[in-house]
Formats: structure tokens, C-alpha cells, sequence
């Protein structure tokens, strides 16, 4: 019984892999002429970053922690103490998101906010918990901030599973070359859930260039400044490939002025991070999604979803507190006639029955239609990647 079931597993992944090697042929031979270039949508989950680096903290051990660690974070006390919460000896992951929730609810209606809570110390705690945030990743898997002087990242060797994701996209990228469609046409794009800086260091790797790998991405928005350095003092960018951190991300700054943002992957300490906390979206059992940066870079990511020939979840199981997220998923075929052609791969290690039902209840034209085609691998993304890098873009 053991035997069929793995079996039937390898089949299944085989299958799949089988499917994407065959639709990245048929797609990359089309009339670059006569007919719009394809577009690959990588949406990433916490899966991704635990490929690039398996110390990379899932969110049950990122935003799960014994009260002790928050002695130093007065607003944060005071909010847990006026709401009754003082006595929990430790917030596990659900506790937190039920936390962020009663948070979310005293920022958005102040008409039924608790007596000892206002706007200054809800958004004070607010930012200590986004610099604990930073903390606790810092304190499981290195950032890897760029260097002041060349900003570039480190150039340590890949690992044995970074090397296999890092081949995969080389071969992506050399099937877009070869493809027509022109010299500076991305292939793929990335959507994802992560603070993290994983695709910054990929796409630096995979393109060496003169031009700091941050120029090269779209990010849904425009900084003031990066790193540093005012927007006027930039090389020319070359905006070709989306990277749109709809969670917000670790680099990611509101500017002081109230105007605009600013990206900063230099490190910092922990006291700078709590002068000036990165713009991340918390997890809640109800998602809040009102601040400037989210309300910009949801209708891009909306825009690039509409337009994806083929989309590639890795790591992320849609669970049903993402209410908005799963939302901006369905815009790949909001209804069944934006549907046909299109392709969902998913890669997850997860149980696949119940990422298949959530995927299929999003995308309801599958069950009518049969499109978008669904592609499952239960396994990690680095081996995908692995056994898929030597057949991409092979000619036939």
C-alpha cells in the first residue's frame, strides 16, 4: 500500500514536471510577431524562502514568542495590559493573528477604542511589534544586507539547493532569450507573501550587472530614496520585472515627511529599526490592507495576475483568514472566458487535497470548464527546480 502511494506521488510529479517543460516549449515557440509574449507569475510563499534557506522562520515560529521578549517594548505592554491579554504567559501564532485583529479594529473605529488607548500609542506598539518582527528573522536567518560601497549582496558560495533554484531561472532566462520576443522582455515575475530580501539576491545572481539589482525590479511604487541615496542620484533604471510585496517588506519605509517611501537593504541596528520600523502587514484573522503602500501595489499586482499565462504558487496554502490575498489570486480568471489557456502549477509540501479544494473553490471556472489547468508537485521547490533546470528551454 506504502509502495503505490509513492508511486503515485512520483507519478503525479513527473506528470507535472512533464507539463511545464512541454508548455514552456509551446509557449516560448510562438509568432513573437503575431502574438503577445507569455508571462510566468512566481507566487511566493514562506515555501520559497524555506528553498533559499531552510532557516528561513515559517510563520508559526516567526510570530509565536514568550512574553519576556516584549520587557522592552512599553506600548506594546500597556496595550496588553488595558485589554486584559497581561496575563498569557506566551502568544502562539493563532493568539498573535487574534491580537492583530484587536489592534486592527482600535486603529479603524476610535468611536469604540478602550479608554486608555489612542492613535499615538496604537501606532507606537504597532511599530514595536514590526521591529520585534525584524528582530526574531535577524535572529534565525541572516538578512544579508548589502554592502555600503558596491550595493551588492554577498557573494558567498550557493548551497547545494540555492544552486538548483538558481540553475532553474538561468534556464528560464535563457529560454527568453532565445525566444524573439526581445532582448530586454522578462519572461517571469514575482508576486510574493515574504519580507524577505531571497529574490533581490536571486535575480542578482541569475543577471550580474553594473546596475544594483533593486533598479531593475518594479515594485509597484517609486522610492524617494534607496539606500541612502536620493532617486535623482540613481543609475537609469531598467524597470522590467515586477517584484511586488504585497505583506510589505524589511527594506520598506514610510519617509519621515509623510510623503512617499524608502527602500533601505543596508543593515541596521536594533535601535534604528525601532526609530524607524519596516512597513510590514501583520498577520490578523482579518487582514487589514488600508495603509498607502498596500492600496498602490494591490492593483499591480490585480493588473500582472490578469495578464499571467501561467501562474507558479511555491510555498503557499491560501489559507482563509487571507481573505484579500485570495482575492487578488482569483483575478487570474475572474471569470471562466479570462480562464481558458492558463496554467496553476503548485508547489508545496503540504497535504495537496486541501490546497486543491481552496485553489478550486478561488477558481470555479476549473470546476466548470476545466481551466485554468491545475499542475500539482508535493515536494520542496529546491528539488523541483532541481530536476527541471537540465529540460527547460531544451529544443526538441
Amino acid at each position: 500500500m506504502e509502495e503505490h502511494a509513492a508511486s503515485g506521488i512520483e507519478t503525479s510529479n513527473a506528470s507535472t514536471q512533464e507539463a511545464f517543460v512541454a508548455l514552456m516549449q509551446t509557449l516560448l515557440e510562438r509568432d513573437p510577431i503575431g502574438m503577445p509574449p507569455p508571462v510566468v507569475t512566481f507566487w511566493c510563499g514562506a515555501g520559497f524562502s524555506k528553498a533559499w534557506d531552510p532557516r528561513a522562520p515559517t510563520d508559526g515560529e516567526l510570530f509565536s514568542f514568550d512574553v519576556e521578549e516584549l520587557e522592552a517594548l512599553p506600548n506594546l505592554r500597556h496595550i496588553l495590559h488595558v485589554m486584559g491579554w497581561e496575563q498569557y504567559q506566551r502568544l502562539d501564532f493563532e493568539r498573535f493573528k487574534a491580537l492583530s485583529y484587536a489592534m486592527d479594529m482600535q486603529v479603524r473605529y476610535p468611536d469604540i477604542r478602550n479608554r486608555y488607548i489612542d492613535s499615538q500609542n496604537l501606532g507606537l506598539a504597532i511599530n514595536e511589534i514590526r521591529a520585534l518582527i525584524w528582530r526574531r528573522f535577524h535572529a534565525r536567518c541572516d538578512l544579508h544586507a548589502i554592502s555600503d560601497g558596491s550595493l551588492r549582496f554577498d557573494d558567498s558560495p550557493p548551497s547545494e539547493g540555492q544552486q538548483a533554484i538558481l540553475d532553474f531561472f538561468s534556464a528560464l532566462e535563457r529560454c527568453a532569450r532565445r525566444s524573439g520576443f526581445g532582448p530586454l522582455w522578462p519572461l517571469y515575475h514575482f508576486i510574493t507573501t515574504n519580507y524577505d530580501f531571497t529574490l533581490e539576491r536571486l535575480q542578482e545572481r541569475i543577471e550580474p550587472s553594473e546596475t544594483p539589482v533593486f533598479d531593475r525590479f518594479y515594485r509597484g511604487i517609486t522610492p524617494s530614496s534607496i539606500c541612502g541615496r536620493s532617486i535623482w542620484e540613481q543609475a537609469p533604471r531598467r524597470l522590467d520585472r515586477n517584484l511586488l510585496k504585497i505583506n510589505g517588506g524589511f527594506e520598506l519605509q514610510n519617509r519621515s515627511d509623510g510623503f512617499g517611501f524608502d527602500f533601505d537593504y543596508r543593515a541596521r541596528d536594533e535601535q534604528e529599526v525601532r526609530r524607524d520600523p519596516p512597513l510590514l502587514i501583520l498577520p490578523s484573522q482579518v487582514q487589514d490592507y488600508g495603509e498607502r503602500y498596500f492600496q498602490q501595489v494591490f492593483p499591480k499586482a490585480v493588473r500582472l495576475l490578469r495578464e499571467t499565462s501561467v501562474l507558479v504558487i511555491v510555498g503557499y496554502s491560501m489559507p482563509p483568514e487571507d481573505a484579500l490575498l485570495r482575492f487578488i489570486l482569483r483575478q487570474l480568471a475572474e471569470s471562466p472566458d479570462d480562464a481558458r489557456g492558463k496554467h496553476v502549477f503548485v508547489v508545496d509540501t503540504k497535504n495537496h487535497a486541501t490546497i486543491r479544494a481552496r485553489l478550486e473553490e478561488l477558481l470555479f471556472s476549473i470546476g466548470r470548464i476545466g481551466w485554468p489547468s491545475e499542475h500539482y508537485y508535493s515536494g520542496k521547490f529546491e528539488h523541483f527546480c532541481a530536476e527541471l533546470a537540465p529540460r527547460v528551454g531544451q529544443r526538441a
